[in-house]
């Protein structure tokens, strides 16, 4: 069982430190929160992994005893990209399609469910296998993962926690101590930085940054008219944080591609395994436009014009794919 650390030893633990120690499964965060119940509600998670995995190592032994010249790297991903592409469909709406910058880039889409996770990674796989791909993920589904990350790491993905609204809700409800209400606020923002940090050298390796800008599933692509208008900003500004590393960091080549996700109707915020998805990915925005963008401000509330203009590529993508009632909630 892994270790739950005293709030003492996380408070004087980095956040890179703690999240190492999750990542080699040594320490529970959820126990150490008085969480650990959701060790056992999310073993499903790991368990839907494992049989996903195992079936996948299976079709590469194969397919590599019939082209001998295949990297096991190669014929693991074109196996389980294989095996998403049936289990999980989507459909690839073709203007533009999915291109390849010659740098490395950010793939920033929509979260109505889970289901678009599981198949941006086939589309991944199959569309760039040469490519690893760095997902940030809720601290509880990363807990249920660790286990699994070297093998996780043998398709390509690389995971980094993030503790999000939803999941920050329900650590400061069980954890009653000030010391450990302190400790989750400030892992919050250190997971964060972690996450941005490990984008900003994953991108200037050349790879590929996927994440969703809402940080959480949500229905519509903005909560309200207000929002959608530039009445009200944007929260959370996800790909401005993120353009703005890259640039502070000085990395000279990158790109953002929107990608719009429409689920079926009557979808449900899970998997929806077996139901096809439509996705609509947008043209590139080159590094110069992210820059400019982000340089700019929005008159009415002050962010940066960036996060509208990259939400503002999926809405147009959104409308045209006969998906408008997905891009404003109800007020």
């Amino acid at each position: 069982m892994r270790n739950k650390y005293s709030i003492e030893l996380i408070s004087q633990k980095s956040p890179r430190e703690l999240i190492d120690d999750m990542s080699q499964a040594q320490f529970s965060f959820l126990r150490s929160f008085g969480c650990g119940f959701m060790n056992v509600m999310y073993v499903w998670v790991r368990l839907a992994c494992l049989f996903f995995i195992r079936i996948a190592e299976k079709r590469a032994d194969r397919l590599m005893s019939k082209k001998p010249k295949m990297g096991r790297r190669e014929a693991l991903k074109k196996s389980l990209g294989e095996i998403f592409k049936h289990g999980a469909p989507s459909t690839i709406l073709d203007k533009p399609s999915f291109s390849k910058p010659k740098c490395g880039f950010v793939i920033g889409f929509n979260h109505p469910s889970l289901g678009e996770i599981i198949r941006l990674m086939g589309v991944c796989m199959l569309t760039y296998p040469d490519n690893d791909y760095l997902f940030p993920v809720n601290i509880i589904w990363y807990e249920a993962l660790a286990p699994i990350m070297p093998r996780l790491s043998n398709f390509g993905f690389i995971l980094t926690p993030i503790i999000t609204p939803s999941a920050r809700k329900t650590l400061l409800k069980h954890s009653k101590k000030i010391a450990a209400r302190a400790q989750i606020n400030r892992l919050t923002r250190g997971f964060i930085n972690a996450y941005m940090d490990r984008s900003v050298d994953v991108i200037r390796e050349g790879q590929i940054v996927l994440v969703a800008p809402s940080a959480t599933r949500k229905a519509h692509l903005y909560p309200n008219k207000k929002v959608a208008s530039g009445q009200a900003p944007i929260e959370p500004q996800t790909m401005t944080m993120l353009a703005m590393r890259l640039i502070k960091e000085k990395v000279e080549h990158f790109a953002f591609i929107p990608v719009a996700v429409i689920a079926p109707q009557g979808a449900s915020r899970g998997l929806n395994l077996l139901d096809t998805y439509k996705i609509a990915p947008c043209y590139a925005i080159s590094e110069d436009m992210v820059r400019n963008k982000c340089q700019e401000r929005e008159p009415n509330c002050d962010g940066r014009c960036f996060e509208r203009y990259f939400l503002d590529a999926i809405a147009r993508a959104l409308m045209a794919n006969g998906a408008g009632d997905r891009i404003i909630g109800p007020d």
